[in-house]
């Protein structure tokens, strides 16, 4: 296996020799500094939508709420969030209710005063609405005005998902200023520091300081010019040349290309390599056949390989770095290419036929794809490839036509209670997971009292996944930005996410 592992990786560096020497005489040695106001970011996708309910990806995450203010900013401290449009808040235990009192100079940027009034309608329809993360707002009770500058949220009891559902509730003019909800998104009425531009899908987006931001005295960009150059060595390219300042999702045999001083490393970062099985149907609804599935993969070989001093161990399917996050206590996930033999074959489907499906994106790649397909078939099983692109990808996942997703899952979250609600709500559903068992730990965390009880509640999520193998870390490699000199302040969170109006350019 290690052999096979080894040649794919050989024929993958030879090929990027031969790619970096074609760049290195087709582009500047330095990297070129440009002047003006404006950050151009070079970026591997598009936002998926504008319309924040529909909110899916690392890109929204990042667009988004630089667009539509939220309540709580996502934060590096012990809880994973802290003041933002709220500038503070206060808690009745005797109510169970939050009080969060509002920024009084906030505005939206047609210059028209924000009112509590516009906070509890984006709330409620965050609740309503929202695709992913209605689930953390499941205990709210009631909203209402509690003043003009101040919002009341009651909960149905102890809520620890709920401050960490605010990070996604985008505000928005109260009834969306009048217009339809289709028609608002088109050409948003923004509370954030930036203003959408022009925006062609696919191709590009220019975002517009907000004058009216109620931060935007210490928001040092004019605009952000953002390109979707999906192609790694086109993205390269255009860093290398100075046509991008912030080159997103560094590929890991091309990070030797940038200079030290131009590298931004996100490590320990809040993205698993994911082993996602469909376990509604064979070979995978039989644990012997995902237990071969996880102990044919050599974790430590890949992590070598592949992300050499750029990932953390393997901890579990919650990602290190996040709030709350533990490993299970039932064991480690071990690379034993016998006992994986030997399960296969105990299995009901002995030299089981499976299709690995994938993207190359968010740090999947072909060496990855090889190096996994290469370590399955040394355990016995027959391994075809299905790569694609992601929306492709992803249509067959809801359609139920995969056997196992090979997939850079990412949470957007800086605790362990996003990930924990996706994984109930999403993931377990479609990959034929214990749901009962699942609900019953977002449960127990949502209602913990303290921060024991809920790591607790995580590590029974953790023991549980390990105990049945019902899907199966890789690893947890870090993400690496690439950074032109001159632009000061790219700070991403675990999550990967960075906050654009923190960004100087000095040049």
């Amino acid at each position: 296996m290690q052999i096979h592992l080894h040649l794919a990786i050989t024929r993958r560096f030879l090929l990027c020799a031969t790619v970096a020497a074609s760049l290195a005489a087709a582009v500047p040695s330095a990297l070129a500094q440009k002047s003006g106001s404006t950050l151009t970011v070079g970026r591997p996708a598009d936002v998926s939508s504008m319309n924040v309910f529909a909110h899916a990806t690392v890109e929204d995450e990042i667009v988004h709420p630089m667009v539509f203010d939220t309540l709580v900013y996502g934060a590096k401290n012990d809880l994973g969030y802290g003041p933002g449009l709220a500038e503070s808040w206060s808690f009745d235990a005797a109510a169970n209710a939050y009080t969060f009192k509002l920024r009084t100079n906030a505005k939206f940027s047609n210059g028209k005063p924000m009112k509590a009034a516009d906070v509890v309608f984006s709330i409620n329809e965050s609740r309503q609405k929202s695709t992913n993360y209605k689930g953390l707002l499941a205990g709210v009770t009631g909203v209402q005005a509690a003043g003009e500058h101040s919002v009341k949220v009651t909960l149905a009891g102890t809520d620890n998902l709920f401050l960490s559902g605010l990070l996604w509730v985008y505000v928005v003019p109260e009834n969306y200023g009048g217009a339809k909800l289709e028609d608002f998104f088109a050409k948003p009425v923004a509370s954030g520091p930036f203003t959408l531009g022009e925006w062609t899908p696919g191709s590009s987006m220019t975002l517009s300081k907000n004058p009216n931001y109620w931060n935007a005295a210490k928001t040092g960009l004019d605009a952000v010019r953002m390109k979707i150059i999906q192609g790694d060595n086109e993205r390269l390219a255009a860093f290398k040349s100075g046509g991008i300042d912030i080159y997103e999702s560094v590929r890991f045999d091309f990070i030797d290309q940038i200079p030290v001083k131009n590298r931004v490393v996100v490590n320990p970062t809040a993205r698993t390599m994911l082993l996602y099985t469909n376990n509604n149907k064979a070979p995978f609804n039989n644990i012997e056949a995902r237990k071969a599935l996880s102990m044919a993969i050599d974790r430590e070989a890949i992590r070598k390989a592949l992300w050499p001093n750029l990932s953390t161990p393997i901890q579990g399917l919650l990602m290190p770095g996040t709030a709350d996050t533990v490993p299970a206590t039932n064991g480690k996930w071990d690379y034993d290419l016998k006992a994986a033999k030997a399960a296969l074959a105990a299995s009901p489907t002995p030299g089981a036929k499976i299709r690995i499906s994938a993207a190359y994106s968010r740090g999947v790649d072909e060496v990855l794809v090889q190096a996994v397909q290469s370590q399955l078939q040394a355990a016995g099983f027959k391994v075809e490839l299905n790569v694609s692109d992601f929306n492709t990808v992803m249509g067959q996942v809801l359609k139920s036509d995969f056997d196992v997703w090979l997939i850079g899952n990412t949470t957007f979250g800086t605790t362990a209670a996003e990930m924990l609600n996706f994984y109930a709500s999403a993931f377990g559903p479609l990959g034929g997971w214990d749901l009962k068992a699942i609900g019953a730990m977002v449960t127990e965390y949502r209602t913990a009292k303290d921060a024991a009880t809920r790591k607790e509640a995580v590590r029974k999520f953790e023991n549980l996944m390990r105990a049945s193998y019902t899907a199966s870390p890789v690893g947890h490699p870090a993400t690496v930005f690439g950074v032109a000199d001159g632009v000061k302040g790219l700070d991403p969170l675990v999550t990967t996410a960075y906050r654009l109006d923190q960004i100087r350019l000095s040049r």
